[in-house]
């Protein structure tokens, strides 16, 4: 399956290449990496409690479904992280994040919507605390038809009690590109755990729909000492349509499951909402 999409995705980029157009690039506009980030909203804490740390993770499909807005107000009226793929700044949504008081919130802009005012979506890392870095990467590689990247959006906070901070990325993991390109993306949340001594949250929308991401993916957060995440209701994670594999992971390090959950009833996206409770184990 990967060498078909391999062969798709060359035939296409060259297209591409050789007329000199990007598809579709009137309705999408690039952002450069260093003007990929936006913030909004305050937090009042400078310290994560290391005994629960409330966490919600989930693609909203940029809020297009109905429930979405009250089942968002519901699972995020207690928590203390969100990782938030397909973020969209659309009126709903920024009101719906405006009411949530004492929140920071920090978008790592893909790209903007050109059709909607240039309008930007991506990845979104919010917290109840003020972070004490936050970085957001493109992926090396474009996604085809639209050439556009990734965003991927890391922060860190501090823990009361702690020495070490919690390192959080969230994942959005490039998608119709051949396996170099995913591979080349983990890369970047690899280099990035390595470096960092504390505790690791690394979650989102990983886009394992292959065998082959799947595994990459394993090894890659075994050899970083990282443990997968099981959950209540497992079998309602988000899988690939096509393919028996996950697409939705959390992974940590150095910090032990207190509680973790998916609302199988839930109707706000295609995704199920992961939510989870950790403590810090150093």
């Amino acid at each position: 399956m990967e060498r078909i999409l391999a062969l798709i995705v060359f035939v296409t980029l060259s297209l591409n290449a050789e007329a000199g157009i990007r598809p579709l690039g009137r309705f999408y506009k690039l952002v450069p990496e260093f003007q990929a980030h936006a913030t909004f909203g305050q937090a009042l804490d400078h310290d994560l409690d290391g005994n629960s740390i409330k966490v919600l993770v989930w693609n909203i499909k940029k809020s297009s479904m109905v429930p979405w807005k009250d089942e968002f107000t519901s699972y995020g009226k207690d928590k203390d992280l969100f990782l938030i793929q397909e973020a969209f700044e659309n009126p709903l949504f920024t009101s719906t994040l405006a009411s949530f008081a004492n929140v920071r919130w920090d978008l790592g802009i893909s790209f903007l919507y050109s059709i909607y005012n240039n309008a930007p979506t991506g990845n979104l890392v919010g917290s109840t605390v003020e972070p004490s870095l936050v970085q957001v990467l493109h992926t090396p590689d474009m996604e085809p038809v639209i050439q556009t990247p990734k965003a991927t959006t890391i922060g860190k906070y501090a823990i009361d009690g702690s020495k070490n901070e919690l390192l959080v990325i969230s994942v959005h993991g490039i998608n119709l590109t051949t396996f170099g390109a995913f591979k080349r993306h983990m890369g970047q949340a690899k280099a990035l755990i390595e470096a960092h001594e504390g505790p690791v949250l690394f979650a989102g929308d990983f886009n394992t729909r292959t065998g082959a991401r799947t595994q990459h993916l394993m090894k890659l957060v075994e050899e970083l000492g990282l443990k997968s995440v099981d959950f209540d209701h497992d079998e309602c994670r988000m899988k690939f349509k096509f393919t028996p594999y996950y697409l939705d992971y959390s992974f940590v390090r150095n910090l032990k499951v207190k509680k973790s959950e998916i609302d199988c009833d839930s109707k706000g996206s295609d995704h199920k909402p992961m939510q989870l409770e950790l403590a810090v184990t150093e």
